[in-house]
């Protein structure tokens, strides 16, 4: 089976995990994703009010206030800073894709973040990877429920339920079913 990455990110952070398929030894070790890392992007948790003035801008002599409303680029500045966020995302992807050896990478993120995900991919490659895209916000939740979530959207195999053992001396045929 090909190994599988998981990268799960919003405006703030961004998780890296892989998926490890059960073997024979360990059927039910649990969720099988392993978290790796981590990305913190600091200007993403901060409200506007943080980021930006509310100061009225100049008001151009009008006796009223401003004669037209200030442009003050916010939207602009926002995308900017989603922009280099999605740029150390892409390049700890790379980095991430060789280390661990993935084929296949999982990339959860909400959907404005995932548009400037994949207008930054175009000009870099995130690595040798077959990428596959989910517009949702799975960066908060615990490895369980992206496991069940990825399941339940067909990124990832089902979970299998494992038989409990059966102890049979040597040389004992299996019981009839």
């Amino acid at each position: 089976m090909p190994s599988i990455g998981i990268i799960v990110a919003d405006g703030a952070r961004a998780r890296f995990i892989t998926f490890q398929p059960p073997d024979e030894l360990t059927p039910g070790r649990g969720t099988n994703l392993i978290e790796h890392s981590d990305l913190i992007n600091p200007e993403g948790d901060l409200p506007a009010r943080e980021l930006f003035s509310d100061r009225a801008g100049r008001t151009h002599g009008s006796p009223v206030g401003s004669a037209h409303g200030p442009d003050d680029h916010r939207e602009r500045h926002q995308l900017e800073l989603a922009r280099r966020f999605a740029r150390r995302i892409l390049e700890e992807a790379r980095a991430f894709t060789m280390r661990h050896s993935v084929q296949r990478l999982i990339l959860a993120a909400e959907p404005r973040l995932l548009g400037v995900l994949r207008a930054e991919q175009e000009q870099r490659s995130a690595g040798a990877a077959n990428i596959e895209s989910l517009a949702e916000d799975l960066s908060r939740r615990s490895l369980g429920d992206i496991r069940e979530i990825l399941v339940h959207r067909g990124l990832l195999p089902p979970v299998i339920p494992s038989r409990p053992g059966v102890y049979r001396p040597r040389g004992q045929p299996p019981p009839p079913r």
